[in-house]
């Protein structure tokens, strides 16, 4: 009899702990890509569980999701966007206006979701690209005019804006505070510090595991120590 009674117990606290976890919010502001103002009545679906929820007056809103979640947003008058949800930090989502170009500078790339900053690579990929793999005569086809034209220049300048920002992004979302601080002390300034001093590269994050990075920064911690 106690043996069940303590197998129930463990499935009761089970099923209330699998209720809070799913009762966990993500929260969020949704704003104008440019300006920033903030926008109100936009639509966050939650595209696993199909949760849907609005913004309000302020443009900030909270939803139930959970990490690898995928959130559809739409707003009236906004080109709509998809946010991955990779933590539980409070999110600023950006939406570009319908039929507005963007003047790209580092604020307006920094504001990008991962999904727009991705599309925008690829446009100025191609906008940038001043030869051609002709289907009719075989071969390579250079364009002058691609080459020396201002439209041409300032593609392939915005282009390289935006993979800079698409690996610091890539490098940020690995090399985190949790993680330095499961294998080292360090918190605070000294924390600022050595991710500034010892900060990966975009290469080497691409080719390292989990396991990898912990001791890259175990060895780090042991040079920024000598260094003091």
């Amino acid at each position: 009899m106690k043996v069940t009674q303590t197998i129930l117990s463990c499935l009761f606290i089970m099923l209330i702990s699998g209720q809070l976890f799913a009762q966990e919010k993500t929260k969020g502001i949704i704003m104008e890509l440019v300006s920033g103002e903030k926008i109100e009545a936009a639509h966050i679906q939650n595209l696993r569980s199909k949760v849907e929820v609005q913004t309000n007056r302020d443009g900030s809103f909270a939803i139930d999701a959970n990490i690898n979640d995928l959130l559809l947003i739409k707003a009236t008058g906004y080109e709509q966007d998809t946010v991955f949800i990779y933590d539980s930090s409070l999110r600023r989502i950006y939406l570009n206006r319908i039929n507005t170009p963007i003047e790209l500078n580092q604020v307006v790339v920094e504001r990008m979701t991962d999904s727009r900053l991705a599309a925008e690579i690829q446009r100025e990929k191609v906008a940038g690209k001043y030869s051609d793999a002709s289907q009719n005569r075989g071969g390579i086809r250079i364009s002058p005019s691609r080459i020396f034209s201002k439209e041409g220049k300032q593609a392939r300048s915005n282009y390289k804006l935006l993979v800079a920002e698409l690996e610091k992004r890539t490098v940020d979302r690995k090399f985190t505070d949790n993680l330095i601080k499961e294998v080292t002390p360090l918190d605070g300034s000294e924390l600022a510090l050595f991710k500034e001093r010892f900060r990966p590269s975009y290469k080497f994050i691409q080719n390292s595991s989990q396991e990898t990075l912990r001791v890259y920064v175990m060895d780090s911690y042991k040079k920024f120590n000598e260094k003091k």
